[in-house]
């Protein structure tokens, strides 16, 4: 049994990363676009740059994985506990350098993560 609370931070599969981070994007280029047409500070400038920094914190903050007590929590933006599993509901772990995949009621999930975490959740899994 694991007892002791681990947090992960994780992107989505690659291309769902890459839909999201461009759509990001594109709200820091609105306001550089809007910089550049003006010429000279502006509250809607502003505006779309804080958005930006928002956005990417909540992005980066709310993405994330807790294992504890035998149980597989995903946290999204959106939703805090989008996916709650058993750690013996997962299986087909696949790892490479920077992502992890398995498969967990009859779904395929797909995670990026860092070097480290990947090495660390599939140890979790694999003792339980």
């Amino acid at each position: 049994m694991i007892t002791q609370k681990r947090h992960f931070f994780y992107q989505p599969s690659p291309l769902s990363s890459i839909i999201c981070w461009s759509w990001t994007f594109v709200i820091f280029f609105i306001g550089v676009i809007i910089w550049l047409e003006i010429t000279h500070f502006q509250w809607i400038t502003l505006f779309f740059f804080v958005l930006f920094a928002v956005i990417v914190w909540a992005e980066i903050h709310f993405r994330s994985i807790n294992v504890y007590n035998d149980k597989f929590i995903v946290s999204r933006i959106t939703n805090p506990h989008w996916l709650t599993l058993d750690l013996d509901q997962i299986s087909h772990v696949q790892t490479s350098k920077y992502q992890l995949a398995f498969v967990a009621n009859t779904k395929i999930y797909s995670f990026i993560l860092p070097a480290n975490s990947v090495i660390e959740i599939k140890e979790l899994i694999s003792n339980k």
